[in-house]
This record gives C-alpha cells, structure tokens and sequence, in this order.
C-alpha cells in the first residue's frame, strides 16, 4: 500500500466520529491522475463543514459522494437513475483500520502545486514492500475531510501521529505518486488548479427531484 492507495484507503474506509476544528477552505480542487495508462480528472469540492468529490470529463461516472461532517452523513448520488443512498456516519461501521505496516517520513522538502506551497512525505508499506511520496498543502480543505479522517480510528486521539499532523489545518495531498516492490511507477496525480471561491449551497445536499433509496434494497445478501 503507498502513498496514494494510503490516502484512497483513508478515504474509502472512514466514518466520522466527531466534527473537529479544520481548514475553512471554500473552493475547488481538481485532480488529474494516470493509473494504467489511463487518466482520469476528479473534482473535490469544500465549504464550510462539506465536501462533495466526483470524477468529470466524458469518461466519469455519472455519480458523487456528498459528506456533511455536521450531520455525520454521506451521500451517495447516482445521477443516471436519479437516486442517492443516506449513510449515517455517527458512529464507525467497521473496526479501525490498522496502520502498523505503514511507514510515513517527512522528508523536509517542500514543492509548490498550483501555486500553493506542501511538504514532501515518502511512505512505504512493510508489507509488500511498495513505496511512494505524496506532497501536503495546508489550508486547502476543510472541517469534512479532516472529520473523515478522524474517524478512521474512532477519534483523533488514537490516529497514528503522522495521520494527525498531516490532515490537520486543513491539509490535502496536492501530488503523489505510486511505486510497486521493484519501483516502478503504479500511478501519479497532481492538482491542477486549486480555486477559492464560493460556492452555492446546493452542490452539497441530493438534488430536490432524485428519490432517496432504501439501503436494504441494494444491501447484498
């Protein structure tokens, strides 16, 4: 697991356990990644206690991911069926992901991405030997996504240190990339524009016409 199967872990997997103090970042980011030969453009979008994250372009799914960290509830919106599935997330649904095997170090470099200044960090799984490096700017996101990370370990004081310094103030991984066990390349992202700006209301609740759908009925058996 590198860097960034490190941060798509910490995302996929978290649920909010309490809203914490962040960033107050009100703004877009967007993403360009290549995995495969492939690449792909995602949208992360934040206000005040918010986020809303979906792919664009004409090969993106036709869905989003709301998470409202007051609320301690995620969205999932299907835009080609009209429907969006309501998980609370007040408590954790799964134990807390372990991180022993992960090795985080700050490198003391810093970079600069869309104009805004990170730290470099390397990291390396034990476990199957792959590695990467991401690069952290502050104040680029907000009180949702750090919420989300607290979370992963059912609170802010159990997270790992490194966890702690860096997803607070508001931090966000703006670049990065993957290694395999032999070094070579699985993946890289940056951020290609990062924009304050203010945002309507709207972006961050189901839209007023999708239907909302029952978990049990796409719960598998």
């Amino acid at each position: 697991m590198s860097g960034r199967a490190v941060w798509l872990a910490l995302v996929g997997c978290t649920w909010l356990a309490a809203v914490a103090s962040a960033g107050d970042f009100e703004g877009i980011i967007v993403l360009k990644e290549t995995s495969g030969g492939d690449t792909a453009q995602q949208q992360w979008l934040f206000k005040g206690n918010a986020l809303r994250f979906e792919e664009t372009g004409s090969d993106a799914n036709q869905s989003a991911m709301i998470f409202d960290a007051k609320k301690q509830v995620l969205y999932s919106i299907h835009h080609d069926e009209k429907i969006y599935l309501e998980i609370s997330t007040a408590a954790p649904s799964s134990p807390p992901q372990a991180f022993d095997d992960i090795l985080i170090t700050k490198t003391g470099k810093r970079d600069k991405v869309a104009g805004y200044p990170c730290d470099v960090y390397n990291v390396k799984d034990r476990s199957d030997g792959s590695t990467g490096e991401f690069c952290i700017a502050k104040g680029v996101a907000n009180a949702a996504l750090f919420g989300m990370m607290t979370a992963q370990a059912g609170g802010s004081s159990l997270w790992p240190g490194w966890m702690r310094e860096m997803f607070k103030d508001g931090g966000f991984p703006v670049k990065g990339v993957d290694r395999d066990a032999q070094g070579k390349e699985e993946a890289h992202w940056e951020a290609v524009k990062i924009e304050p700006q203010a945002l309507p209301d709207r972006l961050f609740v189901p839209p007023a016409d999708y239907q909302k759908q029952d978990m049990a009925v796409v719960r598998p058996e």
